[in-house]
């Protein structure tokens, strides 16, 4: 019984939505593999494009964007699961880089007062975890103004660093985490004294009430915007959103050590 209640609260609290969008499209092997992460963790959330013929003959396919758990009811003709929310999309999400569109597409599916994004290259261990009641402390607000609730705004992002474990892994990964280090960290813990760090796709912390009335989470042109996420920071700093940064928390992340994708990313900075 103690367990079950300690499951509920779990719910109430913490949501984890993984946006899949090839899911649709995957083989038998990357389909059981997904299956047997749902029977394992059932409260696990996955958000994927779902594509249908189109209803005029010549015309485009019509998209959806769908939601299912481990506990959706599974469809007897074709043995997947049921989706719980179907959403009928205008077009074709995948406008630009297909992270930042991912992202955009399954917003639409979080629940909550705070966002987290993190990305598939990233992990994390218990200690950290534990300090992410305090992180989402930055976001109160102790000093309000009596005079107008409207004087002073929500702390809008709260930003932390993030360390390269693949930098033990030969030169490349030396340099590769280097950049990090400079990029992600010294940089931002020098702009966040005038609240001016923006965000740049580390495991930052959004006020998501604030941020998804706002222009969204991130935006990207294929070829064009390199780090899609800035886009996040622009607008909370241009609306007025104040933007912090932690020291005490962090997360992992592993970067590819390619000698193409260590000049790209110097390029990008």
């Amino acid at each position: 019984k103690l367990e079950l209640e300690l499951e509920r609260m779990a719910r109430r609290k913490f949501k984890l939505v993984i946006s899949m969008q090839r899911r649709s499209k995957f083989n038998r092997e990357e389909q059981e593999n997904t299956e047997f992460l749902l029977c394992v963790y059932p409260d696990l959330q996955i958000a994927y494009l779902e594509e249908e013929p189109a209803r005029k003959e010549g015309g485009d396919p019509r998209l959806f964007s769908a939601l299912i758990d481990g506990h959706s009811e599974f469809i007897p003709e074709t043995g997947r699961p049921l989706p719980k929310f179907r959403i009928e999309l205008p077009g074709n999400p995948i406008l630009g880089e297909g992270k930042s569109d991912n992202q955009n597409h399954a917003i639409i599916f979080y629940r909550g007062e705070y966002l987290q994004l993190i990305d598939a290259n990233q992990d994390n261990c218990l200690e950290e975890c534990l300090k992410i009641r305090n992180v989402l402390g930055e976001f109160e607000e102790y000093s309000v103004s009596t005079q107008s609730p409207y004087a002073q705004s929500p702390v809008a992002i709260v930003g932390a660093r993030e360390y390269i474990f693949s930098e033990n892994i030969g030169i490349l990964g030396d340099l590769a985490a280097g950049k990090e280090q400079t990029f992600g960290t010294l940089t931002a813990q020098s702009l966040a004294w005038i609240c001016g760090k923006l965000h740049y796709g580390l495991p930052d912390f959004l006020n998501a009430i604030s941020m998804t009335t706002r222009g969204g989470v991130s935006k990207a042109r294929k070829g064009l915007h390199l780090n899609e996420d800035i886009y996040t920071g622009m607008n909370a700093f241009g609306r007025g959103g104040p933007i912090e940064h932690t020291e005490y928390y962090q997360c992992g992340k592993g970067r590819d050590l390619g000698f193409g994708t260590i000049l790209n990313f110097q390029t990008k900075i």
